[in-house]
This record gives C-alpha cells, structure tokens and sequence, in this order.
C-alpha cells in the first residue's frame, strides 16, 4: 500500500510525511540512518507486542504518541511517531529504534515473554 493510498483507521496515514520518513538519511546527511517505508511504520505500530508511550515524553505540546515495535518485512525495531486530529490517525515521524526505545521494547517483551508460545516470531527480535 502506498502512502497516498486510503488506510485502516487503526493505521497511522502518512500522506503528508511518508516522503519524509523515506528520506531520512538524505535529510541527516547520514549513511548510518535507515529510511522508513511507510508500510514498515504501520507494521510496527500494529505489532501485538509494541510499546506506547502516550503521550510520547520527547513531544513539546504533548500531542504524540511513541510506538515501539517489531517489521517483521524490515526485519528492526522501528518507533513511530503518531498524532491524532479527530477521527484520523497521522503519522509523524518513524526511525530504526536507537538503543533507549530498544531497552525498552526488550524489557516489556520480558515481562510479557513466559505467557509466549515457544516457536513465535519473539526469538527473532533483537
């Protein structure tokens, strides 16, 4: 699915910033930074074992969420920046998760990880 196609209401719409997060290490001048697919983003954000921070604690105003989760299609942790204005869901801003976002990622899949079936996609994530 294109970011200019229609998405489920539980999906982030990245129409507006899907060029920006598929851009990321042009706009960091960086070969280290990782550009995002929308699709990956909403992988991520829709992962059952994802961590939310609402409201996201690096946000100014308050207004965005955190959603640390696992693209199984990107194969790394992406977190994934979302505001919501009304009914609709806008993605914001999505990276490769740096080491903090990971840690915590790790720590909730420890809590959660005894009540796993052996054999899931758990023993693939970082």
């Amino acid at each position: 699915m294109s970011d200019s196609e229609e998405t489920s209401p539980a999906e982030p719409d990245w129409k507006h910033r899907g060029d920006y997060i598929r851009t990321r290490s042009a706009r960091k001048e960086s070969t280290g930074e990782t550009n995002i697919e929308p699709e990956w983003a909403n992988e991520a954000f829709a992962d059952p074992a994802a961590v939310v921070f609402s409201p996201d604690p690096a946000a100014k105003m308050g207004l965005s969420d955190r959603t640390i989760g696992w693209s199984e299609t990107a194969g790394l942790l992406i977190t994934v920046i979302t505001v919501r204005e009304g009914d609709t869901l806008w993605g914001a801003n999505a990276w490769k998760s740096n080491d903090v976002d990971q840690r915590h990622y790790q720590r909730a899949e420890q809590t959660t990880g005894e009540d796993q079936a052996s054999g899931d996609r758990k023993d693939k994530k970082p």
